[in-house]
């Protein structure tokens, strides 16, 4: 699993613990008595992810399943180790009845292998987006459930930006600099830094990077696939003059703070934005509840319409195609994957500030934030890109981090960086 995306989601359900509250179980021993005889007669469906804690939260969703009908008792299971976990039951044809995959590589190599049942009749593949599609699909068909999808781009303080008299967010690079001299003229620290983590470079790298591709992102994908591409394409040149704005812009000392620390510094106000995903803005509420942040995508050139946002599938769920109880299990992930259920599991999901978003479009008759509300408009409008990294061989996403952040410390060049990136994955390409 990547590291990356592990350190994501970790995050996000680590801290959906503490906004969700605790699900504790009845005080009252006769009435938990009576709850687990009944559930002994339930069809038992266990959906097993890698352990966060978010355990008595994911229990509330179940909770509410398991309330609105008598025949499945619906869990989920956390593993700590759930690559440990995942390998071991396919070893031994054993896997739970839903389990979570990688986006893309791990969904293909599942079906390709006979794990995974094909979803491709089930009423979600109709409502989600079809940009979520490539993430869970293998030779044109559906075989995981597209849980939620992250998105990567700027989110800025608002208050901040009007203070510092900026009116529209920057849609060119060009733009971009004179909004951080702007900030800079007002005494603010434009971009809170988070590049201790060098999960954070693969991020700013992949979204940098799928930017100067465009429409030749697939093509690249292929010829990487292939083990002929390289990391040095047309117009490098702007990922890493994009790179050195970060550097200039970031405060002092940038390779001394992690992400923890620069999450708080935007959340603070210490910095008016921060390049990363949602996730950064999971402790928003907790440290600066009233502070209204939007969002916009990452203009790495002078042509506004190449700005479009990142957005990516993080989670996948498949079912179990040797599982005992399919058409339970499937009646599960309609629940999952239910758009119109108010109370259900997307709305509970994706409520907390900072969440990952379903998807397909979902109305909870709430209030939604105006970084959501941005990326809804980008969504709409087709101004996304998926995330470059994601789509490349398992560990790419750490060889890619740990090497840019060598540009970040200067002690590695632009041609330097694009070299090691080729030779070591050629390497894992090898492996």
């Amino acid at each position: 699993m990547k590291k990356a995306l592990c350190r994501i989601l970790s995050l996000f359900l680590c801290s959906l613990t503490v906004l969700s509250g605790l699900v504790g179980c009845s005080s009252n021993s006769g009435s938990s008595s009576s709850k687990s005889q009944n559930n002994q007669s339930k069809t038992p469906i266990k959906m097993v992810v890698w352990s966060s804690g978010a355990e008595d939260y994911y229990k509330k969703a179940c909770k509410i399943f398991n309330s609105r009908q008598s025949k499945i008792n619906f869990t989920v299971e956390m593993q700590q180790d759930y690559n440990q976990y995942l390998g071991a039951k396919t070893a031994s044809n054993d896997l739970p009845d839903l389990y979570l995959l990688q986006p893309y590589s791990q969904v293909q190599q599942f079906a390709k292998n006979g794990h995974s049942l094909d979803l491709s009749d089930r009423s979600f593949c109709g409502k989600i987006y079809s940009s979520a599609k490539k993430a869970c699909e293998y030779n044109g068909k559906i075989y995981a459930y597209p849980m939620c999808q992250e998105m990567l781009g700027i989110f800025y303080n608002e208050d901040i930006f009007k203070k510092a008299g900026i009116t529209q967010v920057p849609k060119t690079v060009s733009e971009f600099k004179s909004v951080c001299e702007k900030l800079k003229a007002n005494n603010t620290t434009p971009l809170a830094s988070i590049y201790k983590d060098s999960w954070t470079l693969n991020h700013a790298f992949s979204c940098l990077q799928g930017a100067i591709l465009g429409d030749k992102m697939d093509s690249w994908v292929s010829s990487m696939a292939g083990g002929n591409g390289s990391f040095k394409v047309s117009n490098s040149d702007l990922a890493f003059s994009f790179m050195d704005i970060l550097k200039n812009n970031s405060g002092k000392n940038i390779l001394d703070a992690d992400s923890t620390a620069g999450f708080n510094a935007f959340a603070n106000g210490e910095a008016a934005m921060i390049f990363s995903g949602e996730f950064s803005l999971l402790n928003l509420p907790s440290i600066n509840p009233k502070a209204k942040v939007g969002l916009f995508a990452v203009p790495v050139t002078n042509n506004a319409a190449d700005a479009k946002l990142d957005v990516d599938v993080g989670i996948c769920i498949a079912v179990n195609k040797n599982g005992k109880h399919i058409n339970e299990a499937l009646q599960v992930l309609d629940y999952l994957s239910d758009n119109t259920d108010k109370d259900g599991w997307i709305a509970t999901t994706t409520e907390p500030v900072g969440s990952a978003q379903p998807c397909m479009k979902f109305d909870s008759g709430k209030q939604v934030p105006d970084y959501l509300k941005n990326y809804q408009e980008y969504v709409d409008g087709n101004n996304t890109i998926p995330w470059v990294y994601q789509q490349l061989a398992s560990g790419a996403s750490d060889l890619i981090g740990k090497t840019v952040q060598r540009y970040f410390a200067g002690t590695s060049n632009k041609d330097a960086v694009l070299s090691s990136l080729d030779k070591q994955y050629k390497d894992l390409l090898a492996q």
